[in-house]
């Protein structure tokens, strides 16, 4: 073979391994291109409400409050009673009967205990009894109220801050109990209602 054969054959095969480049660019290429315009569409989909979302978008931050919420907190190891003129409570009204919150605000301001908020419930009925709920900082003063209320329920609320305990009375509430015989000991540790959570479990460590 010439060397001019020899210089023809290396730019015949320059010409074909750049053409094949060429080929598998344009194939790569064109698949990103097309993967990125399906991705759009089904993201135009999900945001147009014509594709189902890959994940649950009704569970944010409100509802993982509300699954806390759920939880019963026991007090702490050794908590004592709180005295009434140290607690501070919002009461509402979770049915339709009027004037309920203030009755229940008035037995408590006999006691003592402060009502910061006397008004109707916002979540509408309350099909229970009465529902106690309170932050890390008021669980041993939700113990101490919740004795007033028969069959009540004590509820964590994670986000507060505070020792305010909310009260909302329901639909099967009746009469609170008489404080002379229900009213926890001062002097005795609080005991945990049955099935509570500890509050080291629930709140991160420090």
């Amino acid at each position: 073979m010439s060397s001019t054969q020899q210089i023809d054959e290396a730019a015949r095969r320059k010409q074909l391994r750049r053409r094949h480049l060429l080929q598998r660019q344009t194939i790569i290429f064109g698949s990103i291109t097309v993967v990125l315009v399906v991705l759009g569409l089904a993201a135009l989909g999900v945001f147009l409400g014509l594709v189902p979302p890959p994940f649950d978008p009704d569970f944010t931050a409100d509802e993982e409050a509300t699954v806390a919420a759920e939880v019963t907190p026991c007090p702490a190891d050794g908590a004592l009673p709180v005295a009434w003129d140290q607690i501070t409570v919002n009461v509402y009204n979770g049915t339709a009967r009027s004037g309920l919150a203030a009755g229940v605000g008035a037995t408590l301001n006999g006691l003592g205990v402060a009502t910061a908020q006397v008004a109707n419930y916002t979540g509408g009925t309350y099909p229970e009894t009465t529902e106690i709920s309170t932050g890390v900082n008021g669980v041993a003063a939700a113990y101490t109220v919740g004795a007033l209320f028969p069959d009540s329920v004590i509820l964590l609320d994670p986000a507060r801050q505070d020792a305010t305990v909310d009260v909302i009375i329901g639909e099967k509430f009746t009469a609170t109990n008489d404080p002379a015989t229900s009213a926890l000991d001062p002097a005795t540790p609080i005991t945990g209602r049955e099935g509570c959570t500890p509050l080291s479990s629930i709140q991160p460590a420090a």
